[in-house]
């Protein structure tokens, strides 16, 4: 039973998701199809950078990968399948499952667009071809490397005098179901440029002056009744620089509602 996800941006209130899961079900009868989300912003390769990054590398070899974001194929952007750790992502050349997938080696194949066979037709027949055994290189053409999208990265400003860095500008790149505020900017930079210096996080009239290990670290010190509403900052489980508002929702707020931290949003991180 081959064990198919899907990423998408068509949302839920469409039919565009219900037509797509229809035609895999037709192609590949026996396929377990699992949501991994539907709810990306469209037109924002960096979000979906950012969860197909942290949610699809640790599935099962095997596993059939499609990516429904910016999914209209183009003579500029085809249909593509990437190849790593053993498993399958299916999508188009725009740059976004290439750029996910930097960091692991992975093999590109370019699939032939088969006009007139309806909506994603070719990545689902690719993924029927995969699911009945057939090799990448029965399916599309190899090729040494796809695009890659242009991604933001943290400004950065240095003492004058010793070169230190003395200020990290991180911008939000996504806003997640309780608004917690997650940043361009990975634990390893972070650590290389403040090489253990005090630091503060300066948001309008608020600061930060620590990071805690996770997201109930604060109980360690107080109650969960006195935290309900504080702001920290931490490093997520993804190694990436958030602010986030304990127990907070759609309803209270959160960091991107009550901190004005939307994406796009900087903060500055000003070291002694």
């Amino acid at each position: 039973m081959p064990l198919i996800t899907l990423t998408t941006d068509f949302g839920t209130k469409d039919p565009d998701l219900g037509y797509l899961k229809s035609r895999i079900i037709r192609a590949i009868p026996n396929a377990q199809i699992l949501d991994i989300s539907h709810q990306v912003t469209p037109f924002d390769p960096q979000e979906a950078v950012y969860i197909i990054e942290n949610s699809l590398q640790d599935f099962p070899e095997n596993t059939i990968h499609i990516i429904g974001i910016d999914s209209t194929a183009t003579n500029q952007q085809t249909p593509v399948l990437i190849v790593s750790n053993g498993q399958y992502y299916l999508g188009n050349n725009n740059g976004i499952l290439a750029t996910a997938l930097t960091n692991q080696p992975a093999s590109y194949y370019l699939l032939e667009d088969i006009n007139g066979t309806g909506f994603m037709q070719t990545h689902i027949l690719a993924a029927a071809k995969i699911s009945k055994g057939l090799t990448p290189d029965e399916i599309g053409q190899k090729t040494p490397e796809l695009r890659q999208v242009l991604t933001s990265n943290p400004l950065v400003k240095h003492d004058e005098q010793n070169g230190a860095v003395s200020l990290i500008a991180p911008q939000v790149i996504y806003n997640d179901h309780y608004g917690n505020a997650v940043f361009n900017l990975k634990k390893e930079q972070f650590e290389s440029w403040q090489n253990g210096r005090k630091f503060k996080i300066k948001l309008g009239h608020y600061e930060i002056d620590h990071l805690v290990d996770n997201y109930h670290d604060g109980l360690k010190h107080n109650n969960d009744m006195m935290l309900a509403g504080e702001m920290f900052a931490r490093f997520n489980r993804f190694g990436y620089f958030e602010i986030f508002i304990y127990k907070s929702n759609q309803i209270t707020g959160g960091a991107n509602s009550l901190l004005g931290l939307q994406k796009n949003k900087t903060v500055h991180i000003v070291f002694d």
